[in-house]
């Protein structure tokens, strides 16, 4: 077993902005900008973008790029599961197709810090906050981190809560980390992943990655500078439009 597959989930539909992996960003679909961005990625053999739409498919292979119909799957992680299990990588990848900021650098920096951490089943990136509004939106994803780079708590909520009395009511943002969507998976643990039944705090939350920490599995969380914006609604393209370098 070797190796380093990069797999980007992405699917036509979207609540917020249906087509979204299609909308042009600088003259190329916004999923091909990101899988050339992961080809970038030194420590990556393999880029597939998995979807279970002829139109995706059809604009990344034009694209000369990678592209696997997968069929109907409950999450993207799933999707990732399915490519990676017709592959022999020791480290699988699940890029978010809504990503294109994303520096190679920082995800090439995870999967190292991943493979040197054997007691790390899995590993994400995060930053810190830059404002206080950010930390408190229920939009925002946060990540409580222990003193060895472990990941304590993922949540929408504004975590940690202020002790009453204690303080700054949002005291909380410098404590938190601004979870980034990337995930890098040891292979083993990834099938291990998609086994586990889906738990409590994962529904109540709407966080798959609570799945992992509820059934004990050890996520490793390297911050990073840069804060990378992700593509939710068409005010964000515009955004990342203005923003974009080839």
């Amino acid at each position: 077993m070797g190796g380093v597959l990069a797999v980007i989930p992405a699917r036509f539909a979207s609540s917020r902005f249906p087509g979204k992996a299609l909308a042009d960003l600088g003259g190329a679909p916004l999923v091909v900008r990101v899988a050339e961005r992961a080809a970038r990625i030194p420590r990556v053999d393999e880029v597939v973008v998995a979807t279970d739409d002829a139109r995706i498919q059809a604009a990344v292979t034009a694209a000369g790029l990678a592209c696997e119909l997968t069929g109907e799957h409950a999450t993207g992680t799933d999707r990732v599961g399915a490519v990676a299990a017709r592959r022999d990588a020791e480290i699988v990848l699940n890029l978010q197709g809504d990503e294109p900021l994303l520096d190679p650098a920082d995800v090439d920096r995870l999967i190292a810090a991943l493979q040197a951490d054997a007691r790390a089943d899995l590993g994400t990136l995060a930053h810190r906050f830059d404002e206080a509004a950010d930390w408190r939106d229920l939009n925002v994803v946060k990540v409580l981190v222990d003193r060895a780079g472990r990941a304590m708590y993922f949540s929408r909520a504004a975590l940690p809560g202020a002790f009453p009395g204690g303080g700054r009511p949002d005291a909380g943002a410098g404590l938190a980390l601004r979870h980034v969507g990337v995930y890098a998976y040891r292979a083993d643990a990834l099938r291990r992943f998609l086994e586990l039944p889906r738990t409590p705090l994962e529904q109540a939350e709407g966080l798959e990655q609570l799945r992992a920490l509820e059934h004990g599995m050890s996520i490793l969380v390297l911050e990073i500078g840069g804060r990378p914006i992700g593509v939710d609604t068409p005010a964000d393209l515009e955004r990342v439009r203005s923003l974009w370098r080839p």
